[in-house]
């Protein structure tokens, strides 16, 4: 081979100052991919930037205003209850009282006419059985005011007022005012009714006026 021959197969020749510059290139990238991961890696382990801490606080905000929102939620809902209960309690006291009154509302009226009931329960007392037995102009009079009696009670009864005798019950301070004491086989008794008692409804219109036994 020639001078020219032999110099094309020496390393610093043509092929082999090629493949010399291929393989630095191909370091160089390598070196440059290497730096490039590190770059990242330095760039992962670097604090949040101010942005991320702003998305941040703006979160950690937005909680806590939905916390504060369900708090004022709430505490609207259970007032809102609470006056629901007392409009619910209102009415039905007003109901309750409507209907008390409506029960009620003849009873002055009614102890008005207790007098009158007063009245024809003397006047039957005034003739005794024994009196009118031979007298038939007292039977026929006893007859009369009993009949007058017996209508008058009636009506009282169609507004809900009844009429009691406690002759020989226990003395119930509830249902009986005491006027005197008297004597009697047993202690706490009625012993004597000078006035009857009268009920309107389930209360008491008017307390049996009574003598006690002592």
């Amino acid at each position: 081979l020639g001078a020219g021959g032999l110099t094309a197969l020496r390393p610093n020749g043509g092929l082999g100052a090629l493949a010399a510059k291929g393989e630095a290139t191909d370091l160089r990238k390598a070196w440059l991919c290497d730096k490039s991961k590190e770059e990242e890696k330095k760039d992962d382990a670097k604090p949040d930037s101010p942005q991320a801490d702003s998305a941040e606080a703006k979160v950690e905000a937005a909680d806590a205003r939905i916390k504060e929102l369900e708090a004022e939620v709430k505490e609207l809902k259970n007032k809102v209850l609470l006056s629901m209960a007392d409009v619910e309690n209102m009415r039905q006291r007003m109901n309750v009282k409507a209907e008390e009154d409506k029960k009620f509302a003849v009873r002055k009226f009614a102890n008005m006419m207790l007098e009158v009931a007063d009245c024809l329960e003397k006047a039957l007392e005034a003739i005794p059985e024994e009196k009118r037995k031979d007298n038939a102009e007292l039977q026929t009079v006893w007859e009369g005011v009993d009949m007058i009696d017996r209508v008058f009670l009636k009506g009282l009864q169609s507004a809900e007022i009844t009429k009691f005798v406690p002759l020989g019950e226990k003395f119930d301070p509830n249902l009986h005012s005491a006027m005197f004491e008297m004597p009697g086989e047993e202690k706490g008794l009625v012993g004597a009714v000078v006035k009857s008692g009268y009920m309107i409804h389930d209360r008491v219109l008017r307390p049996a006026e009574v003598g006690v036994t002592k």
